[in-house]
């Protein structure tokens, strides 16, 4: 036993860090070969457990390997497993990202075991998961159905918010087939995107399918609705709606985010929002004739006619408890008086509570008791000049030009989008790398070179992208188009 504990300690050498990926590549492959006819992961080194011997940092490998068959040994030992669950979250803790990327497959296994561990309490504490997760990948932005599974979890043990840490990170690729006849990147290597080492190969997932993809983002919409980050709620809804399908097929989920996105269309801007550019008219046709009821709804809440929108809703009281968005509408009712308000500051500076109760139907005490609760709430941005009675009190609206706060809330804004951008430019650098190392890339260029660069040929290749500077004193060209 003392020899197999020498060879677990035998990796990482001792000049580990002067390795160039392709030897720690070689001496990985070396290591695991001896660790793979290792049986004796459960006897005691002098008495002592194994697990205490190796270093999970630097003996990810065995240690995760003995954990797992000490996990089996256990059998159903509650103190044997509790005593294990803490390793595992140690583990989680401080594994080495680079060693597990060659166990994809038992890295998982413990995952899932932890994650269903972590689940039995009453009060669960799920944020070990999401540790692990972004230890492997800190982007998190390469998809795997471990998302998706953390995400389910979270939501059926009703701790919603702990799902949020994978959720706020974005998406950009999807794990592949790596092109044949075409060298693999190392898996020590510096890789600055995941896809690269989170392959449908190397086992961190299971076969992604399209519709666990758009199961992903309609429940991820679901955490961001109840957190009312309408921001991100609008993006998950729209990656189901937008998501392509083959001879215009439509999804049962995608007519479920419809739904849904009109209604944060309603909360969040007071109107639906405008169809995304490149949605596919065929699909959307299709959503929206299922869906007909909600853009009835919306209809009546952008005329701000309340008492039609308060019938609609009563008449289809039983489609939106069905759909489980009965409380959003209830909200989205809510919501349209208090749009009825805000759309007055439009036309008036101030104006008696008296005429406010007129032009909402309402009466004066309830006017101005749902006025002052806007004004608390910060859902208006106004002050109340207290009357001999409530209908004589004066609402003032405020200027809502932009002061220093909200300038430097607009800077960091700002400074959130530049660094979106630059990661989204990484991004697509990396997709038109690996894409022209597909198949069909070659045969494309194959086809373009027999054609020649004639009319025949590849267009954007035809495509002029010089640009002129238009000389001073003389028209732009652009403005003559323009002012015809």
């Amino acid at each position: 036993m003392a020899d197999a504990l020498a060879a677990m300690l035998s990796f990482p050498p001792d000049n580990v860090d002067k390795l160039s990926p392709k030897d720690y590549d070689r001496a990985m492959h070396a290591h695991m070969k001896i660790m793979d006819k290792t049986t004796q992961w459960t006897k005691p080194v002098d008495k002592q457990n194994i697990l205490d011997l190796l270093n999970p940092t630097l003996n990810s490998i065995p240690y995760l390997y003995a954990l797992i068959e000490h996990i089996k040994a256990a059998g159903k030992d509650k103190t044997r497993l509790d005593a294990l669950l803490d390793r595992a979250l140690i583990f989680f803790a401080l594994f080495d990202p680079v060693q597990v990327r060659y166990v994809g497959a038992s890295w998982v296994m413990v995952l899932g075991w932890v994650m269903d561990r972590l689940r039995a309490p009453a009060i669960p504490n799920l944020t070990p998961i999401s540790t692990a997760i972004l230890r492997l990948d800190p982007t998190a932005g390469t998809f795997t159905t471990n998302h998706l599974y953390f995400l389910r979890a979270c939501l059926s043990s009703a701790v919603p918010s702990q799902a949020l840490p994978i959720l706020d990170k974005n998406i950009y690729a999807f794990p592949t087939i790596p092109p044949k006849n075409v060298p693999e990147d190392l898996l020590s290597e510096e890789h600055e995107l995941s896809n690269a080492f989170i392959t449908t190969k190397n086992g961190f997932t299971d076969k992604v399918q399209p519709d666990l993809i758009l199961e992903y983002y309609l429940l991820g919409a679901h955490v961001y609705i109840g957190q009312r980050n309408w921001t991100r709620a609008r993006l998950f809804l729209e990656s189901v709606i937008l998501t392509p399908s083959q001879q215009h097929a439509t999804s049962a989920l995608q007519v479920e985010a419809y739904k849904k996105w009109v209604l944060v269309g309603l909360l969040a801007e007071g109107k639906s929002y405008p169809l995304p550019r490149t949605h596919d008219t065929v699909v959307m046709k299709s959503i929206r004739l299922v869906a007909k009821p909600y853009d009835v709804l919306a209809e009546a809440f952008e005329k701000r006619e309340w008492r039609k929108y308060q019938a609609e809703m009563d008449v289809g009281a039983q489609v939106w408890h069905d759909d489980g968005n009965l409380r959003m509408v209830k909200e989205a009712g809510d919501a349209l008086l208090k749009y009825r308000v805000i759309d007055l500051q439009k036309t008036f500076a101030a104006l008696p509570v008296s005429r406010v109760a007129s032009h909402m139907g309402f009466t004066a005490d309830a006017t101005l008791h749902m006025v002052t609760d806007m004004i608390r709430y910060g859902a208006l941005n106004a002050s109340i000049t207290p009357g001999s009675t409530s209908g004589e009190a004066v609402l003032r609206f405020h200027s809502t030009d932009v002061g220093p706060s909200s300038t430097v809330a607009q800077e960091g804004e700002l400074a959130a989008q530049t660094k979106r951008i630059e990661d989204l430019v990484t991004f697509v650098r990396d997709a038109d790398r690996r894409l022209q190392l597909t198949k069909e890339y070659v045969e494309h260029l194959k086809r373009v070179k027999r054609q020649g660069t004639g009319p025949d040929g590849d267009l954007a290749d035809q495509m002029d992208l010089t640009w002129d500077a238009p000389v001073p004193g003389q028209d732009d060209g652009d403005e003559d188009i323009m002012a015809a």
